[in-house]
């Protein structure tokens, strides 16, 4: 399997091994993430809850939970917050009354766009090091992994 990469690499050298780039690259963007979701005094899951949110799209709040990967009781303290902010609105589903259903409101969308603006710049640099080509195969490569 390790060979398939690299062929001179044996099992352990994780330096030249995919999965353990990926995971390294991993934690270098989620600490950026973490020090851009600081500039708007939010923690990084509040950050992602209001991101994930689209302007006009409401979402359950199990489904924010699932995105989020957190169980529901943790998305609850995490809207209650944003709801706070009057980032977001929060109601009950008119069909069952259990499900609560969460949207931006007009500050939430603006708040959002900033935070969407500035999550565009804030890894230009080392992006700008690559191609056009070569961003598209990254994204591409990106969904189809994830998607």
């Amino acid at each position: 399997m390790y060979s398939k990469y690299n062929p001179r690499m044996s099992e352990l050298d994780l330096q030249n091994n995919v999965g353990w780039l990926f995971m390294a690259t991993s934690l270098q963007v989620k600490k950026g993430f973490m020090r851009l979701a600081a500039e708007f005094d939010l923690p990084l899951i509040q950050m992602m809850a209001l991101c994930f949110l689209e302007p006009g799209n409401p979402m359950t709040m199990k489904h924010m939970a699932f995105l989020l990967n957190c169980e529901p009781s943790n998305v609850t303290a995490v809207i209650d917050r944003l709801f706070a902010y009057n980032y977001i609105s929060r109601e009950e589903n008119p069909s069952d009354r259990r499900i609560k259903i969460v949207s931006l409101t007009k500050k939430g969308e603006r708040e959002r766009e900033r935070i969407a603006k500035r999550i565009v710049s804030y890894h230009s640099e080392r992006l700008d090091r690559l191609s056009g080509e070569e961003k598209r195969q990254l994204e591409a490569a990106l969904v189809k992994i994830f998607a």
